[in-house]
């Protein structure tokens, strides 16, 4: 009778674990699988991530697999640009845990996706206050790097300069962060500083076609406001001779890193002779 009541009582325990927390925890096959569909969409292989995850969340019960599984799998379909799908996967996950920050993120790349800035802004607010005491500082700056891409997108300069020098602060390697706010500068047609921060980004790395583009762009848009002209003929009659050498070699640098532009080309072409 004493044995059996203990079967009873662990059953009893048992039985409340699952109810409460879906499967007391995740499988290793479960968890090998998650880990492999993470590495797919870091790769950028979203694709091979999607099927991935897909079958995690077919296959595995654990609550914390199946948070993770959405996540992935809104990651994924981020990646595609599937932004409406992402946002719905997003959203199973935090019907599961509404505190998980995976979710949240990719939930507000979705929204960022879709063009609703507002509320992708709301939920990286949210992620900010739930990882404050976030020991991970790179996964912090990357929360402050995306709430700078929707002030910008939103053309709230001050606010995207404050959020893109916290990015800064915590991972002052991240050149990503310097194209932002290099970004940020140009579109406030402070070009000398956008100009500065590009070759910051290339510094540290970012040394391909996005990053000398950008770095052009801004050399060609300075021109253009000292001058004050936007004519690719007007410009090459108004420009003395040591600014159009000095332009002509941005622009031949940067089409030996790869850039193909058919307005930098016009532009060479007037100039360039």
């Amino acid at each position: 009778m004493k044995n059996f009541s203990i079967v009873i009582l662990i059953s009893f325990a048992l039985f409340f674990s699952k109810c409460k927390s879906g499967l007391v925890t995740t499988s290793n096959s479960c968890y090998n699988s998650i880990q492999q569909g993470q590495a797919a969409n870091k790769s950028g292989n979203y694709s091979n991530a999607l099927d991935i995850f897909n079958q995690v969340l077919q296959k595995c019960d654990a609550y914390d697999a199946k948070e993770k599984g959405y996540a992935g799998k809104a990651e994924a379909l981020n990646g595609m640009k599937n932004y409406d799908e992402a946002l719905a996967a997003a959203n199973q996950g935090l019907i599961i845990n509404k505190s998980s920050v995976d979710n949240l993120f990719e939930k507000a790349s979705a929204e960022l996706g879709l063009g609703r800035t507002a509320d992708a802004k709301a939920d990286f607010s949210t992620i900010t206050d739930l990882t404050q005491k976030n020991k991970n500082v790179k996964e912090r700056a990357t929360i402050y790097e995306k709430m700078a891409e929707i002030d910008l997108a939103q053309k709230m300069y001050d606010d995207a300069i404050n959020n893109i020098q916290q990015a800064i602060a915590l991972d002052p390697d991240n050149a990503n962060f310097f194209m932002i706010r290099g970004d940020i500068k140009a579109t406030q047609e402070n070009f000398d500083a956008a100009i500065a921060d590009y070759d910051l980004a290339i510094s540290k790395g970012k040394d391909d076609t996005e990053a000398w583009k950008a770095r052009a762009t801004a050399s060609i848009k300075s021109y253009q406001k000292k001058y004050s002209s936007n004519d690719a003929k007007q410009l090459a009659s108004k420009m003395s001779t040591q600014d159009k050498t000095t332009l002509c070699d941005e622009i031949s640098k940067a089409q030996s890193k790869g850039v193909k532009d058919i307005n930098i080309d016009l532009l060479q072409a007037s100039l360039c002779k």
